[in-house]
């Protein structure tokens, strides 16, 4: 098989992320894998991509317009003849790999947990209905898929000889008579604690008290996709794939289900505490450690503790 997989390069954050999930395609997929990065011009620029080693392609393009960056790697795919495409996690991967496949006319599924391979077909997994199930797909050789792998416990170096080739950018569509830059994106300021709310608070007054004990103690702070569409937390605080990536040394996530869209946006944390009172809820087998009890029984004790541990890390830096 020749495989290649794509990235929309926001940042390094992005690229360390997919240096790792670029381990499980080879060791899944029992084949080499380039890369093709597409990002602005001055995005690219400040990319660190030798750690994605390996054939790296970078395409810049002048818009994020998903039809535009669909047709300059249908055209490329086909002139390197890549016989699959695997898009990682992002914004619009869903999209783009549904509009790629449909270009080079093979089969898609996105937002793909697991995937293997045998000699005739490739298997993958994926949660549907909300979470609550798993399906498996048997596809052809030739497919595009969209990846939500998680990369928690992958250890060790992954290294290949290194070549970057540079590709024609992508030009403005059509359809676009002008664009202009509203505000540039910022990157994160992270503290070592990040405290999440999710659906299973259960009132806007808690997730505000939880905001601003955040603050006054200096943790990052976030809430689930959910949580900020029923009004109760601005859409900036929003974690995961529609929102922002962390990676904190802790992670304490109280009422969170663990849907596999939110976990892309903590993935990278040192440790994961969750507080659930369902111990057979999804981020009950992706924490470190959880509390299973109702969140109003713990919240006062652990939050006290969490005081205690950042004057300690506080120490320590000193």
């Amino acid at each position: 098989m020749k495989i290649l997989f794509v990235i929309h390069g926001i940042n390094n954050k992005v690229i360390e992320t997919a240096c790792k999930k670029k381990q499980i395609i080879s060791e899944q997929m029992r084949c080499d894998v380039d890369s093709c990065v597409y990002a602005e011009k001055k995005e690219l620029e400040n990319l660190q991509l030798e750690s994605l080693g390996g054939r790296i392609y970078t395409l810049p393009v002048m818009t994020f317009a998903t039809e535009t960056v669909a047709q300059s790697l249908c055209r490329f795919v086909r002139e390197k003849k890549y016989t699959a495409v695997i898009v990682a996690d992002g914004c619009q991967s869903g999209d783009l790999a549904a509009r790629l496949a449909d270009l080079l006319e093979v089969q898609c599924v996105t937002a793909v947990t697991e995937i293997s391979v045998d000699h005739e077909s490739v298997s993958c997994k994926k949660m549907v209905y909300n979470n609550i199930a798993c399906a498996s797909y048997r596809l052809p050789l030739e497919f595009v898929i969209s990846e939500r792998f998680l990369v928690r416990n992958i250890s060790g170096e992954y290294i290949e000889p290194l070549e970057i080739v540079k590709l024609e950018p992508c030009d403005y569509p059509d359809y676009i008579l002008s664009d202009m830059t509203i505000e540039e994106r910022k990157e994160q300021v992270v503290s070592p604690i990040l405290i999440v709310a999710g659906m299973g608070i259960q009132s806007k007054e808690e997730i505000v008290k939880l905001r601003e004990y955040a603050r006054r103690y200096g943790f990052s702070f976030g809430v689930s996709r959910p949580v900020a569409m029923r009004g109760w937390a601005d859409i900036s605080e929003i974690i995961g794939v529609s929102g922002e990536i962390y990676s904190p040394k802790l992670t304490v996530a109280i009422g969170i289900s663990g849907a596999a869209a939110f976990m892309a946006g903590i993935e990278q944390s040192n440790y994961i505490l969750s507080v659930n009172s369902n111990p057979d809820a999804m981020i009950a087998k992706l924490s470190d450690a959880i509390i299973v009890d109702e969140y109003q029984n713990v919240l006062s004790d652990l939050l006290e503790y969490l005081k205690q541990w950042r004057q300690i890390i506080k120490e320590k830096d000193c």
